[in-house]
């Protein structure tokens, strides 16, 4: 278990034609920030992540460069503010049914990692929602350099952000993640950006097979790819339970995804709106934003 250094001053009291006086005044203990080296194993890793969240202080965890963290239990979710530098490390289910890490009401900058195989079914926190991280309660993730594939949901597949928290995404992949509903590889009703990343190979079995959003979306120099859905199979703003949402595409790809029946391929809108600049949606199936509920500006075919 960490130890602590606290902070305990004492104050020289000078009086008028006297000596000075010593008074010792009660301070109370300052965590200072700490950065711990995590061995490769998932007890070291559990227990890093309860010392960090054990005071307020902004601790950094370093992972096993190049270990596989084979989990048997979900991870302790983040609620202070926590930086994990990855080093290449994979942080995979191995047995069980649960999401591999869950940002509750804290701050979590991930780089340079891996998370797989996670699958929310019977997680304690956010039931249903997002296989391989869940944002709620306010929290907000940093998502860095990291691939995020063959997770599984209800909603989110990849991942789920709750209205409230935010999370921006850089130079990251999200592929091979599965959502019954909406949101293969992301879903979101609070607050995303997304910058220099790919979402590839999603499947949803409703809308949004790459990212579904009744939030704020922002999407920058980004390929939505090659994902499935039943409607909206590259991006769905709003779903067809819920219209909303506010998205901004900007020199981004979102081409070959593929939908049911007449519905797009590329992009969904229903209620919301959707900001496509110089971006391209092409070459989905069967069309790119034709039968949307909502018009999409600047979509053709």
């Amino acid at each position: 278990m960490l130890t602590r250094k606290s902070l305990v001053r004492t104050a020289r009291v000078l009086c008028i034609g006297t000596a000075a006086t010593l008074v010792p005044m009660a301070v109370a203990p300052v965590a200072s920030a700490a950065t711990l080296p995590v061995a490769c194993s998932e007890t070291a890793l559990q227990a890093a992540i309860n010392a960090a969240n054990s005071t307020p202080a902004g601790d950094t965890l370093n992972l096993a460069r190049g270990c596989r963290y084979q989990l048997t239990t979900e991870l302790p979710a983040v609620t202070s503010p926590i930086v994990v530098n990855g080093n290449s490390a994979t942080l995979v289910r191995t047995a069980g049914t649960f999401r591999i890490l869950t940002v509750n009401g804290g701050t979590l900058t991930l780089r340079s990692a891996t998370l797989a195989n996670g699958d929310a079914t019977g997680s304690p926190v956010a039931n249903g929602a997002g296989g391989g991280v869940v944002v709620t309660g306010g929290g907000t993730l940093n998502l860095t350099g990291s691939v995020i594939r063959n997770n599984h949901a209800g909603f989110g597949g990849g991942l789920s952000v709750f209205n409230g928290s935010q999370v921006t995404v850089g130079q990251s992949v999200f592929t091979g993640n599965s959502a019954t509903q909406n949101g293969g590889g992301l879903v979101s009703d609070g607050a995303v950006t997304v910058g220099t990343s790919q979402f590839s190979g999603n499947t949803a079995g409703t809308a949004g097979g790459g990212i579904a959003s009744i939030g704020v979306l922002t999407v920058g120099t980004s390929s939505i790819v090659r994902n499935t859905a039943q409607t909206g199979a590259g991006l769905a703003n709003g779903v067809p339970a819920a219209a909303g949402g506010t998205s901004t595409v900007t020199a981004s790809n979102i081409s070959n995804n593929a939908a049911d029946a007449t519905n797009p391929g590329g992009v969904y809108n229903n209620g919301g709106t959707v900001t496509l600049r110089f971006s391209r949606v092409g070459a989905n199936t069967p069309n790119n934003c034709l039968n949307s509920p909502s018009p999409v500006p600047g979509c053709l075919g």
